[in-house]
């Protein structure tokens, strides 16, 4: 903590946070605590892919048998890599739930109070965070793109259609790291965090394109899944990754998840800007 404090001292001789000068070492700062405590928690790490690879190995290599064989599943690819676009994006969820954790953790502890008297915008706190928590999101997910070639999908090896993806990964992750540090800034303790974002983890796969194509599901389903963002982060990351044919089409699917990630990072900078000025409320 000293170390945080002192290194953003030097950015600027302002005695106040809102010197902007300070926005981008405050961050790296931020980013670079945060990532040394997660390279050195072999506990976060096995945790945080346990679920994915459990996804895949068990689901995916089960079900990839059984829906092969299945001529009205309107699926154009093989199983495995049709799911795993969807297993990327629940590691960028829960990497971005995470990243709430870690806010809501400093926040109870009285870090953040601390990192107020640092002449840093309080911006960088939020996002020192937030790239912290994007981060080991495109890690994880570079992780579960080879593992799925490896265990036998059809991974479009070009470069820029990667770089494509993962850059929607990031927008799709973006999002709901504003969601959960909104969540983060406005809870009271762990136990309530987490007991409200549950409902962003497993629902939002199932209501979503990830494991089955819209057409197979229910009318009311569907209606879901046209709500859910990460229904439109699936087929675009789907098309880039595995070929695979749109359910939407790239050009909604690119507009919804930046509509997506500028109004929730709004919201979740607003709300935790709320917590620092009043941290009673």
């Amino acid at each position: 903590m000293a170390t945080v404090l002192e290194r953003s001292r030097l950015v600027t001789a302002s005695p106040k946070g809102g010197n902007w000068n300070g926005l981008w070492t405050g961050v790296q700062t931020l980013w670079l605590k945060h990532m040394l405590k997660f390279v050195s928690s072999s506990m976060e790490i096995t945790g945080t892919l346990g679920l994915p690879i459990l996804w895949m190995f068990f689901f995916g290599l089960a079900m990839h048998g059984m829906v092969s064989q299945m001529k009205t599943m309107n699926i154009n690819i093989d199983y495995l890599s049709y799911i795993t676009p969807g297993v990327v994006m629940l590691t960028a969820l829960s990497a971005a739930i995470l990243g709430g954790s870690t806010l809501l953790m400093e926040r109870v502890n009285g870090v953040i109070k601390e990192y107020m008297v640092a002449p840093i915008p309080r911006l960088a706190v939020l996002l020192g965070t937030m790239s912290s928590a994007i981060t080991k999101a495109l890690l994880q997910s570079v992780i579960i793109l080879v593992l799925g070639a490896i265990l036998g999908g059809g991974l479009n090896w070009n470069v820029l259609a990667l770089l494509a993806g993962l850059l929607i990964t990031v927008v799709y992750a973006m999002g709901f790291v504003g969601i959960a540090a909104a969540l983060a800034s406005k809870a009271k303790g762990m136990e309530g965090y987490h007991s409200i974002i549950m409902i962003f983890n497993l629902p939002l796969m199932f209501t979503s394109n990830a494991l089955y194509p819209i057409s197979e599901l229910p009318a009311f389903i569907k209606v879901l899944c046209y709500l859910n963002p990460t229904t439109y982060a699936v087929d675009a990351t789907r098309q880039l990754w595995f070929g695979g044919t749109s359910e939407v089409g790239m050009w909604i699917d690119l507009p919804v998840l930046l509509v997506f990630m500028v109004v929730c990072v709004w919201f979740g900078y607003r709300i935790f800007q709320k917590s620092v000025a009043n941290p009673a409320s």
